[in-house]
């Protein structure tokens, strides 16, 4: 009996187990073999999809875009605020923001990476404050979504003095250079010719004034001669600036002073020296007391 090949029709031997023609196997099915015979898909041969390549690089675009922040708002933060801070703030951002992407691009350090960073923003908005706020949350953003986007693992242990080291070495320097800055800054300043002149008007209120002259031996950013004046129990009644300016000059003495008019007499007056608006430690402080006089 003649049989044929139940997948290519070719004609075979009557024992015949393979198609001469095809290599049928007689005894399979053909629409299984052909199944069969069709490539599986595998998840091991299958090639790593990129489109979350940019999210996976967003962490990169963030940290780079908080560096060139950090220098914009260095570059645009008031001289007030210091220029030791500013240029400071602007090599923190520079340096801490590139070593982060070495430890979380070239080392693999995500973890240890995204300390670096925060650290470095820490660093910045420490010396100028609220001027260094958007690059500050860049950086944290940055180190968050490094964590997020390439894990929390860290393969070098050691790795961790750097942002630990990076903080500590700023720190120190901080505390140093501010110690040896109020005291270089303490003896380049001298208040003196100091007068006061507050009488009675006879109108219900006292008037007058307070003088004197103020010397600088140093480059400052800024100065300012403040008057406090105090009454009877201690308390404020007035304050007011005798002089300020930016960038005075070194060798100059500059005349400042105090108008007064209130109702109540003032016992006391405080005058103090200090190089910035927002600091609490002046350079230079005196109390001096006051005697009215009637003007009647």
């Amino acid at each position: 009996m003649v049989q044929y090949c139940r997948k290519c029709g070719a004609e075979l031997e009557d024992d015949a187990e393979f198609c001469d023609s095809c290599g049928f196997k007689l005894d399979s099915n053909p629409i299984d073999d052909k199944q069969n015979t069709i490539p599986q898909k595998t998840t091991e041969n299958m090639p790593v999809e990129n489109k979350n390549e940019f999210l996976t690089k967003l962490p990169l675009i963030l940290a780079i875009i908080a560096i060139i922040a950090s220098i914009g708002e260095g570059l645009g933060t008031p001289m007030l605020m210091g220029w030791n801070n500013i240029m400071t703030a602007m090599a923190i951002g520079i340096v801490g923001g590139l070593i982060g992407i070495f430890l979380m691009e070239k080392m693999n350090e995500p973890l240890i990476g995204a300390a670096e960073l925060i650290v470095t923003g820490v660093l910045v908005f420490m010396f100028i404050g609220r001027f260094g706020e958007i690059s500050t949350i860049i950086f944290i953003i940055s180190a968050i979504l490094t964590l997020y986007f390439k894990g929390m693992h860290n393969n070098n242990k050691k790795l961790w003095a750097i942002p630990i080291l990076t903080f500590v070495l700023i720190f120190v320097m901080l505390i140093a250079g501010g110690a040896l800055y109020q005291a270089n800054a303490e003896n380049s300043i001298a208040v003196g010719n100091i007068t006061q002149n507050i009488t009675d008007d006879g109108y219900g209120y006292y008037t007058g004034y307070i003088t004197g002259d103020i010397r600088v031996d140093t480059n400052f950013d800024y100065l300012c001669v403040n008057i406090d004046y105090y009454d009877s129990e201690g308390k404020i009644i007035d304050s007011n600036i005798g002089w300020n300016d930016n960038h005075p000059d070194s060798g100059n003495t500059y005349k400042f002073s105090s108008f007064y008019f209130k109702e109540n007499p003032p016992a006391k007056a405080k005058i103090s020296v200090v190089d910035s608006a927002t600091d609490n430690t002046p350079l230079y402080t005196e109390n001096i007391t006051i005697v009215t006089s009637s003007g009647v």
